[in-house]
């Protein structure tokens, strides 16, 4: 299909170009990502390591107290896990069990980038694992060389810590389309097609189009 008729295309059938554009792009940024990390781990700028309460120089504790060989308690509703891996983090597995189902609230991640602190703005949820024995997250691309993990929002929660385990490589399933990446391809370009499509039918747009573009 040459270019022109492409473009009569795009503007007999505007969603349908749209659409087809916005699937274009998801796939692109998919495979790009993709092929991104293949790259990085490759190169060795993503590291994998594992952590245990063992080892002790990888980590500092903040409102939290060690209890036993792999046991914190949380001692206020702040309670953190400080890691500095000294390279980018680019996923996080948490293997751990608390006393009881359902305590440690959030389990959020926190990472900084050269010049800023923890802060809300800079923070990522985890998905549970597979095995329902863990936690995963996802790190955007080389900005963790510093991450914290928020372990439990309120004093008194026991928390067994199996490993935290940095940098282990992603299946390729993972880089297939989300919920909210198809759910964006599925409004975008729809609200995108609604603009254009009442762009043309403002009044004097019907003057300015030349007689090939009404047909």
């Amino acid at each position: 299909m040459g270019k022109n008729r492409l473009i009569r295309f795009a503007r007999r059938r505007p969603f349908a170009a749209l659409y087809a554009l916005g699937a274009l792009a998801l796939a692109l940024w998919l495979a790009g990502s993709f092929l991104l990390d293949c790259a990085l781990f490759a190169a060795g700028v993503y590291k994998p390591m594992t952590i245990t309460l063992a080892d002790s120089g990888q980590y500092t504790l903040v409102n939290l107290e060690q209890t036993g060989p792999d046991t914190l308690v949380s001692a206020t509703g702040d309670a953190q896990l400080l890691l500095a891996p000294g390279a980018p983090v680019r996923t996080l597995r948490l293997a751990a069990e608390y006393a009881d189902a359902g305590q440690g609230g959030e389990k959020d991640l926190y990472y900084h980038l050269p010049g800023f602190g923890y802060t809300r703005h800079l923070r990522v949820w985890p998905s549970p694992t597979a095995d329902g024995a863990g936690w995963v997250y996802t790190v955007p691309r080389l900005a963790g060389r510093g991450v914290r993990l928020d372990l439990a929002d309120t004093a008194g929660v026991t928390v067994r810590i199996q490993a935290v385990v940095l940098n282990e490589r992603p299946p390729w399933t993972s880089y297939l389309p989300g919920l909210w990446q198809l759910f964006w391809l599925a409004v975008l370009p729809g609200l995108a097609g609604c603009a254009l499509t009442l762009r043309r039918g403002l009044p004097g747009n019907d003057a300015r189009r030349s007689p090939a573009q009404g047909e």
